[in-house]
Parts: C-alpha cells; structure tokens; sequence
C-alpha cells in the first residue's frame, strides 16, 4: 500500500504559498510603532520650529503673557500636526481596514488621533525637558 506521491506542481505552490505567508507583512504592531515614531519626529521638529520662530518674532524680554500664548500655541500646533499626519498615513495612505464594514467610522479615527496627539505631546516635554537640562549642564 503505497502512497501516492505529490506532483512537484502541487508541492511547488503549496512551497510558494507558505514561503510567501512567512515574508508577507510584519506585524501591526510594528508597523503602527513605526508610523507612530516617524510622526512623532516629524511634529517635534516642526513645532520646534515654530516656537523658535514664534519666541523670536513676537515675545519681548521679562514679559510673560507672550511666552505662554506661544507654549500654548505650539501645543496646539503640535497636538494638530501630530493627530493629522497619523490619519494621513494610518488612514490615508495605508488601507488599515479593507473590510468596510469593520471600520469604526471617521470619528473614531479623528478621536483617537488627537487622544495619541495629547500622549504624544506629555512624552515631547518630558523629551524637550530632558534636552534643556542636558543642554544647561555644567561640566565642573
């Protein structure tokens, strides 16, 4: 009682097909950290420099109403830069949900955006704050 063997067709797609199911995609994970970081860079140099630019077109020495409208005004830039270049990618460029019906529709995806935004935002001062105080250092 012999086993009829495969035809090399059949064991060549079935190769093919597992080979190509191990190298599709990383995982979603890895992929969304990934786009997470990237953003995350992109709206940190951008709102860094438009509170450099801010800081040097509008606020005078020892006056500090100028110096908090202009923290406030590049969080904000921040939190909008960071919430639309992850839609953007996540949601624009990169098809996260080919099933329609899975989608939870735009308003969750703008919500979440901009609660990533505010999370991102606390990380960026700690960062930014750990930048100055490096920065400030005295060597004795």
């Amino acid at each position: 009682m012999r086993e009829k063997p495969m035809p090399d067709y059949e064991v060549r797609v079935d190769g093919t097909r597992s080979e190509i199911a191990g190298r599709k995609v990383r995982p979603r994970w890895q992929h969304r950290m990934q786009v997470h970081v990237i953003v995350f860079i992109v709206s940190f140099i951008f709102t860094a420099g438009f509170l450099v630019l801010g800081v040097l077109l509008w606020v005078r020495p020892d006056t500090l109403l100028p110096i908090l409208a202009v923290g406030l005004l590049s969080s904000a830039v921040f939190v909008i830069s960071f919430a639309s270049l992850r839609m953007m990618i996540l949601h624009g460029l990169f098809d996260e949900y080919p099933n329609k019906e899975e989608d939870p529709g735009l308003a969750h995806h703008v919500s979440k955006s901009i609660v990533y935004g505010f999370i991102a935002l606390v990380v960026a001062i700690i960062i930014a704050g750990m930048l100055i105080k490096i920065a400030s250092a005295q060597i004795f």
